[in-house]
């Protein structure tokens, strides 16, 4: 903590006047209360297998970290401070997409891709990697699929995300590995794959223009610019170096390098020697790699348990330290409101803040929609919410519920996320009553003008859908009938009630 006096003031130093100043400040300035104090705990990593750096929408370097020993994603700052973690079995490999989501490869006998919010949150169900692609699950340990690379792009108007992957296949009676690169669209609009001329370190990056960049048994591919020859050195991972225009490549127990601006066929970069390994920070020809945003060199050590971070000059290194911030998670409650004779609920930030609660008792800032209803439409300002929209606490008296039509099914929800400043709560459902069980008019009571329409249903003169008729089936038999009309004339007498 530091105290800051501005210039020109004139102080007369008196022991005493000093003294007294002293336990003023203390006794005016006081410490922090332990609540206020952020408890941070120390992140230990277990086989980190890949690393990447990302952009936030608000320009900071952001990055994720598979740590596959510990069955997780750490998404953190540079500065190694954990902002959200995700449960993943044997993950892999990370990446994040432009709109935020967070994609997690899982490898082994039911490979996959995980999807998450950037709060650690899940936002779909995994992508089956084993039934798009055929792969097949291995009899040893050793032997299952194993996603090297995955990354978000767009390819033709397409979302689409790219894999580096390696499976065995038996040639002649022995297990071989293969490596490919494959493609899929996210709508699932198409798919394809290519083999052949990758090794098992084989690594796939979004380079410039939007385009794959890949290594293979024969250099590194920069397409559309120019290719890399280089047979020579096993190269493995790849990463870029946006600002100054570089490319590093990890090769055995060294990290290459070279411009990659300028070139055209037939003139082609010349990978050189850019960090060796030594004794204290080795390099494994596996290690995956990704520059911070300072021109530093991430690196995942998988067999020493670690992220190295060589400096931009190439001539230092150390060891990146990882901690979270221990704030615990707010509450937010489910909540259920009625429409009545067809038209829009209005919401007001005390239905949600009045659902929300939080142990060190920090307000609520915003809220986050996790799902939209499958019947009517949720709007904010009087333009339609979309999934995982987060809403500030002071818009929310501007949030709406549309129902589809004056005579639905008999409830519909959406989910909800609270958030206190920094975390966000687990998700709850809004329950919205589109109509009153037995409510046949839809004024939002049970009147005798409710059990005349089932009785003229009754005898054939009108008819209703089946979900008016489940709206209207009072002891859910299956059935509108005379009992129906009975029981809904009860409640209008107060002989029955609705629950």
């Amino acid at each position: 903590m530091s105290l800051y006096i501005g210039r020109g003031t004139r102080v007369k130093f008196i022991r005493w006047t000093v003294i007294a100043l002293v336990v003023t400040l203390l006794t005016s300035v006081g410490f922090p209360s332990s609540s206020a104090l952020a408890a941070t705990t120390p992140i230990s990593l277990s086989q980190p297998t890949d690393i990447e750096f990302y952009k936030t929408a608000d320009g900071e370097k952001e990055m994720l970290i598979a740590d596959s020993g510990n069955n997780r994603v750490i998404r953190a700052t540079a500065e190694g401070e954990v902002l959200a973690t995700m449960e993943v079995n044997q993950v892999t490999a990370a990446t994040m997409g432009s709109d935020g989501l967070i994609y997690a490869a899982e490898s082994g006998a039911k490979a996959q891709v995980h999807i998450f919010n950037p709060d650690g949150t899940v936002n779909a169900p995994p992508i089956d990697v084993m039934r798009k692609f055929s792969l097949y699950a291995g009899q040893d340990e050793d032997k299952q699929p194993y996603i090297r690379n995955v990354i978000r792009y767009k390819q033709n108007n397409n979302e689409t995300l790219a894999l580096f992957y390696n499976e065995y296949r038996v040639h002649n009676n022995v297990p071989q590995r293969y490596a490919t690169l494959a493609d899929m669209n996210l709508d699932n609009s198409g798919w394809g794959s290519q083999s052949g001329g990758f090794t098992e370190y084989s690594s796939v990056i979004l380079g410039d223009g939007n385009q794959k960049w890949y290594t293979s048994n024969s250099g590194v591919m920069l397409y559309p610019l120019v290719g890399i020859q280089n047979s020579t050195d096993k190269l493995a991972d790849l990463t870029l170096d946006v600002v100054d225009k570089r490319l590093y490549v990890v090769s055995e127990n060294q990290i290459m390098r070279t411009g990659y601006e300028g070139f055209v066929y037939p003139d082609r970069p010349v990978l050189s020697t850019w960090v060796s390994g030594s004794e204290t920070y080795p390099i494994d020809i596996g290690n995956q790699i990704s520059v911070g945003p300072e021109g530093e060199l991430y690196m995942a050590d998988t067999a020493r348990d670690r992220i190295v971070i060589f400096s931009s000059d190439g001539t230092t290194a150390r060891t990146l330290g990882l901690s979270k911030d221990d704030t615990p998670k707010p509450t937010a409650g489910a909540f259920s409101k009625t429409v009545i004779k067809g038209l829009p609920i209005a919401f007001t930030s005390t239905d949600f803040d009045s659902n929300y609660a939080d142990p060190e008792n920090r307000p609520m800032t915003d809220i986050r929609i996790v799902s939209l209803p499958d019947s009517g439409t949720l709007q904010l300002n009087g333009v339609d919410v979309v999934k995982n929209q987060v809403i500030p606490v002071a818009e929310l008296n501007a949030l709406t519920f549309i129902p589809a039509s004056a005579f639905t099914g008999i409830k519909t929800t959406f989910g909800w996320q609270a958030n206190n400043g920094t975390v966000f709560s687990d998700s709850v459902d809004v329950t919205i009553m589109l109509r009153i069980k037995g409510d046949a008019t839809g004024d939002g009571v049970l009147t005798p003008a409710d059990a005349l329409l089932v009785n003229k249903y009754i005898k054939g003169l009108i008819t209703f859908t089946p979900e008016q008729i489940e709206a209207l089936d009072m002891n859910d038999d299956g059935v509108l009938d005379m009992k129906d009309s009975v029981l809904i004339m009860g409640v209008y007498l107060g002989i029955n009630s609705l629950t």
